[in-house]
């Protein structure tokens, strides 16, 4: 069975632009979605290996205009955690603690 089909949500392979903020630290770790839903993503980070599985995290989601139809890039704001560290692919899988679509969005 393929993975994908047993996931609650379905994924875009869209690359957007995040950020991972660490409460632990206070730094932020820029990075890239190689797929999104509404539930979680993978992001490709040259910063990787400073992110602790299950550690809490909050996201920051960069949405250009021409993805969402605003003048602006929108920017989506909410928590999630390091599910998996994904060292041959330099990346992360985070799990939103909340739907994306619930994120606090602002311009």
């Amino acid at each position: 069975m393929d993975s994908f089909e047993r996931r609650k949500y379905t994924r875009t392979l869209n690359h957007f632009k995040i950020k991972i903020r660490l409460p632990r630290t206070s730094k932020e770790v820029d990075g890239v979605t190689q797929n999104l839903s509404q539930g979680g993503a993978f992001v490709m980070s040259p910063s990787w290996p400073v992110l602790q599985k299950n550690e809490q995290a909050e996201m920051r989601l960069f949405l250009p205009p021409d993805f969402t139809g605003q003048n602006q890039t929108l920017t989506l704001t909410g928590p999630a955690v390091i599910r998996r560290i994904d060292k041959q692919k330099k990346g992360v899988a985070v799990e939103f603690l909340k739907e994306l679509k619930t994120f606090k969005p602002s311009i």
